[in-house]
């Protein structure tokens, strides 16, 4: 291919990340409308990375995650929709609470579906690893592939915390889409003022192709306050 095309699509790739939030929402809603599942994902996920962390109050977080749902669902895709809707379920207003859950209920029957069918597996290995500051204390960590628990450390959490990442899990699990949840607590060290406990989880979707090794990286890291609120512990995930 070309020098020049291989740069126009580099540059492409580029444009969701370097739009403002409000634009991306918009693209993507527009996108949504428009029936472009695969341009509404790319905004939508965009707009929810820039805006929604967990302490967000932008309001259009909660329909970006709902509509991202719905689109991934389009696209073949229950595994994506369940951590999309999953997402939703942490912003306000919860008027319709009732029908993401079953949103949820739907996809994750979708999902097991196609587990008990069986066929081809693929390996999986996830590894860890706690860079979160040292006014913290990691407490426990807890990892679930496709809702069943396969890592569940409490007394020995603050092993994982360093420079380098651990493997905390090998294995094989079915062709296709699958759902990885975490949840991790840290405590603060006495003495340490604003500083409060710390318990997150946060749910994400990766694919599993046969003959092609699954690596997922999980990282716990300080995510600065806004303002004078202290730093606080966030979860960060990756493939390779």
């Amino acid at each position: 291919m070309p020098p020049r095309i291989l740069l126009a699509i580099a540059l492409c790739f580029g444009c969701a990340s370097a739009a403002k939030p409000g634009t991306l929402y918009r693209k993507g809603v527009d996108a949504f409308e428009a029936d472009d599942m695969n341009g509404a994902v790319t905004a939508l996920q965009a707009f929810v990375d820039k805006s929604c962390a967990p302490t967000s109050t932008d309001k259009r977080c909660r329909e970006a995650c709902i509509k991202l749902g719905h689109a991934h669902e389009r696209l073949g895709s229950p595994a994506g929709a369940w951590a999309a809707y999953d997402a939703a379920m942490a912003f306000g207003p919860h008027t319709r609470d009732a029908a993401v859950k079953a949103d949820l209920e739907r996809t994750q029957a979708q999902l097991a579906e196609r587990k008990d069918r069986g066929g081809d597996q693929a390996p999986v290995v996830i590894l860890y690893r706690d860079e979160v500051s040292d006014e913290f204390n990691a407490r426990s960590l807890s990892v679930s592939v496709d809702f069943e628990q396969v890592v569940n450390k409490e007394k020995d959490a603050s092993e994982l915390h360093g420079a380098d990442y651990r493997r905390i899990w090998g294995g094989s699990a079915p062709v296709g889409d699958h759902v990885l949840i975490v949840e991790a607590v840290h405590d603060c060290k006495p003495g340490m003022g604003k500083c409060a406990r710390s318990h997150l989880r946060k749910a994400w979707s990766f694919k599993s192709a046969v003959h092609a090794p699954v690596t997922i990286q999980v990282r716990a890291y300080a995510e600065d306050g806004e303002g004078d609120a202290p730093a606080h512990p966030a979860l960060d995930f990756g493939l390779r």
